[in-house]
């Protein structure tokens, strides 16, 4: 059986193949009237796009990559991930583009670019160096599409979509000063992450804010093992802290697990709060604050899809707030800390 084209479908509809491209690209500037007769056409035709031919002809692929400067066995164990893949992944789909995932340490940015692999290009902001932002740019300017997650280090003439922490961070210590806290521990994220240095430092503005004092400042791995291991090091030190905040849920979730492990209790013993509130938070009840991971995910992708249809976008802010659950609740009934 004979393949169906785009001449084909340009053919029985009566118009041109340049039209039928641009309405399967979903491209604006094609009428909605039009664009949905040709999508019905080609479902109806069983039409399917050669890929690589159009990325010969084009030099497009029609992929958008997300690039994620991590391995991909902590990718995949960490929520936070998953939430944002599926933010990006929600507006992807309707849109006509594939994705392309890279978990790597040490991933080449302009490369895919380059290369053609891809059309746009996700990042997370914090992991970038001002050279790779530089060559980002540059790509840009050449007519790629790239949208960061979160702010690099160094000025950017690049899509960034951000998202507040301080709000969050201020209404969870708010919190634990109203219930009776007056010291407490961070465990925060890796010592040379500009991400983690950014949230210790919303933490420790915070604190001082409120009137809490920092006692102890952990580095973890935002692992959940790494977790457990700074939860166990704060407990074996006997401090006088009666909170302890972390830098992410998943380490959160390890602390937990050595605290039950050694007859400890959450909040009773030490109240806990996490950041992130990916779905696993609210199960176990863990007193967190939420950032919209999902909506990062979904602005981003927007963010790229307008620039490869040359549709104007504002990049949308985000802001967190902090949701107080079993691990940190008891203290509000209980008139102090301890129970």
């Amino acid at each position: 059986m004979r393949k169906v084209t785009l001449q084909d479908l340009a053919e029985q509809l009566g118009v041109a193949r340049s039209t039928v491209s641009r309405a399967l690209r979903d491209d604006l500037q094609i009428s909605a009237p039009t664009r949905a007769k040709v999508r019905r056409l080609a479902d109806e035709s069983g039409y399917h796009p050669n890929a690589a031919a159009r990325a010969l002809t084009h030099r497009s692929s029609g992929v958008i990559g997300l690039v994620l400067p991590r391995s991909a066995r902590f990718v995949f164990a960490n929520p936070y991930f998953s939430d944002l893949l599926d933010g990006v992944a929600s507006v992807a789909e309707p849109a006509g583009f594939p994705l392309l995932l890279s978990a790597s340490r040490r991933p080449d940015y302009a490369r895919w670019l380059q290369e053609a692999r891809v059309d746009g290009l996700i990042a997370l902001g914090s992991s970038l160096s001002n050279h790779e932002l530089e060559v980002l740019e540059r790509l840009v300017k050449q007519g790629s599409a790239v949208a960061l997650i979160g702010a690099p280090a160094h000025s950017t003439s690049l899509r960034v979509v951000t998202c507040d922490e301080h709000p969050g961070i201020d209404q969870a210590c708010e919190h634990l000063a109203r219930t009776g806290h007056t010291r407490v521990a961070l465990v925060a994220g890796p010592a040379r992450a500009p991400y983690a240095q950014a949230r210790a430092r919303a933490w420790r503005e915070a604190l001082a804010h409120h009137g809490l004092t920092l006692d102890k400042v952990v580095h973890g791995d935002d692992t959940f093992e790494g977790g457990a291991e700074a939860a166990r090091a704060l407990r074996d030190r006997g401090d006088q802290a009666s909170a302890w905040l972390f830098g992410n849920d998943l380490m959160a979730f390890g602390a937990l697990r050595a605290l039950d492990e050694a007859e400890f209790r959450a909040p009773e013993d030490v109240a806990i709060i996490g950041f992130d509130d990916v779905m696993p938070a609210a199960l176990l009840g863990l007193s967190t604050v939420h950032q919209p991971s999902h909506e990062l995910g979904a602005e981003a992708m927007t963010s790229v899809v307008a620039q490869l249809r040359g549709t104007v976008h504002t990049d949308g802010r985000y802001v967190t707030h902090f949701v107080p659950r079993r691990t940190s609740a008891a203290f509000l009934t209980s008139g102090g800390v301890g129970g």
